[in-house]
């Protein structure tokens, strides 16, 4: 099921529930308006009773009071009379508003204050009696008393204006969380809809695709007792079974795994699907197969809910092919012995004639040298440097006969370098050389083999110098970047070191850059530049040994640059 479609149901059941509770407070908002009309309603009719009341008191008079034609005027005396206790329940209504308690005070004081006077004499007689100065504070009375019921008529209006933009608000917020919330539910119903029966087309694709697959596909349900694995039930077959394993699918679903006798009988087949299940983990191995046919399978093994799926991917053919490769590396491999051996025996065997070659002629210029003539001593030189390069020669094929891995040990190539170095140290002398060089780092590899790797790199510099500039050798070494290895090929998940060989002799041109690290291969005279051509073909095997790339590059009189890459440990 689409993990959004639970999301939106809960969203859309917090924005209904949102609006449940707006519309209980908006109720609960025209509860405590209606609440507060009734008793600001209350307020303005005391202000008002007071006020007539306050009228009748101004009115009745003594002196009409006992005249049985006039007894309404006992009615506006029990009016009087009403006022001190509607003024004391008016007080009670206004005593949370501030402002009205003060302005209910100062009424209460100044009625008070007129009216004794107003029981004994009414506003007439108040003016015959020539105290009309009374009347200014009757004025005022009304007066005090219409600001208390205009006060509380304002507040009324503030109330219903607050009142009408909170409803309008929460009108506006409900009805859109509520469209919201029912746009949603409709939405992902059609989105489920739509899901529903796109799943039913996937389903139905898939069964497709796994019935043309040419490995054979199984879907199993665990069969439990006490929550023990005791078998397992096939759910799914595709038709690739029966030409694999020699199986109808009809006549296995719904089948137990150990009622196929094929499958029944394996009992680590079945402990392997019972681990599976149990631990969660995935698992591929190969199995020979030998019921019906025989064959080798790779099985794949992965737990899906309360079961498993198993895939068997027919590998007979591989099987075969990797035996018969198996059987011709090992050829290989006693042929490359025998060469190697062949190459050293060879090597070896040669020594010995161009040892009596050179020692022969040796002792011939040294004692009959004087009898020839100038003709003769030249050729005689010349047989003695062929002998010479060729006893260089064959060392330099021995050395790289027997260049193969061996074990790799934490090898400070600095300490190497040093080594070399020291070796080199007339030469250097002789020549007025400069060797300028980092730090190298401390990698995995075979001590011997970097030694020849550093010591062929060194004497190529010297061999190819300029005799009129001092020699300049510069090695450097840093970290090679990741965009480097992937430029170069070499593996991005292992960490490599670029080791950098620069010098200012005669160089070579780029065209050559390649071939200058074949067998034998020479790009200068022989006569001025002494070797055997092996030296560079050395230095790429002891590289590749390492699992490194070494390539040159070059420009001619100008000098050369040898890039060597190493990794720092090996898988």
């Amino acid at each position: 099921m689409n993990k959004k479609i639970p999301y939106a149901f809960i969203i859309s059941f917090v924005l209904l529930t949102v609006v449940i509770i707006l519309n209980r407070r908006t109720f609960r908002e025209m509860r405590n308006y209606t609440n507060a009309v009734d008793h600001t309603r209350e307020v303005i009719n005391y202000f008002e009773r007071i006020s007539n009341h306050f009228k009748s008191a101004q009115i009745y008079t003594t002196t009409y009071s006992n005249i049985a034609e006039n007894k309404f005027y006992t009615l506006y005396k029990k009016d009087a009379d009403s006022i001190p206790a509607e003024l004391k329940q008016l007080h009670l209504l206004v005593r949370d508003n501030a402002g009205q308690a003060k302005l209910v005070d100062s009424i209460s004081n100044m009625i008070v204050g007129q009216l004794g006077t107003l029981m004994e004499k009414n506003v007439a007689e108040i003016i015959q009696a020539d105290e009309s100065w009374r009347l200014n504070y009757l004025f005022t009375i009304h007066e005090m008393i219409n600001r208390g019921i205009g006060s509380e008529t304002d507040l009324l209006a503030q109330r219903k204006q607050e009142l009408k933009e909170s409803t309008s608000l929460t009108n506006l917020l409900t009805t859109g969380f509520a469209f919201v919330a029912v746009a949603i539910i409709v939405f992902y119903f059609f989105s489920n809809l739509f899901i529903t029966r796109k799943r039913q087309w996937l389903e139905g694709f898939l069964e497709s695709i796994l019935n043309t697959s040419q490995n054979g596909i199984i879907h199993y349900k665990t069969v439990r007792e006490e929550g023990k694995i005791i078998n397992f039930k096939y759910e799914f077959v595709n038709k690739s079974i029966e030409n694999l394993l020699g199986i109808k699918p009809e006549l296995v679903m719904g089948k137990r795994l150990k009622d196929i006798s094929s499958f029944g009988e394996d009992d680590e087949l079945f402990d392997r699907y019972v681990q599976v299940v149990n631990t969660g983990q995935s698992s591929i191995f190969e199995t020979f197969y030998s019921h019906h046919v025989q064959k080798w399978f790779l099985v794949s093994l992965v737990k899906l809910e309360d079961g498993l799926t198993a895939s068997f991917q027919d590998i007979t053919q591989l099987k075969k092919y990797e035996e018969e490769l198996k059987n011709n590396i090992a050829q290989l491999e006693r042929s490359n012995n025998e060469l190697e051996q062949y190459a050293y025996v060879a090597s070896h065997d040669l020594q010995e004639p161009l040892r009596k070659i050179r020692s022969f002629g040796s002792y011939l210029q040294e004692t009959q040298g004087y009898r020839l003539d100038e003709k003769g001593r030249q050729q005689l030189d010349k047989i003695m440097k062929s002998a010479e390069r060729m006893s260089v020669l064959i060392k330099d094929i021995l050395s790289f006969s027997s260049l193969r891995k061996e074990d790799f040990v934490e090898t400070d190539l600095t300490k190497i370098l040093e080594t070399v170095l020291a070796d080199f140290d007339l030469s250097i002398s002789q020549k007025g050389a400069v060797v300028k060089h980092d730090i190298l780092p401390v990698i995995d590899a075979i001590p011997l083999q970097m030694n020849q790797l550093f010591y062929n790199l060194i004497n190529n510099s010297l061999k190819f110098a300029k005799e009129d500039k001092k020699p300049i050798i510069c090695i450097s070494s840093q970290e090679a970047s990741y965009d480097k290895k992937a430029r170069l090929g070499l593996p991005k998940d292992l960490l490599y070191y670029e080791i950098v060989f620069e010098d200012n002799g005669i160089g070579f041109s780029q065209e050559y850059a390649d071939q200058i690290f074949g067998l034998f291969k020479r790009l200068n005279d022989k006569q001025f530049y002494p070797g055997s051509g092996i030296g560079l073909a050395l230095c790429k095997k002891v590289v590749d040994n390492h699992e490194g790339l070494i390539y040159a590059e070059g420009i001619e009189n100008e000098g050369a640059r040898f890039f060597i890459y190493l990794p720092k440990q090996h898988r």
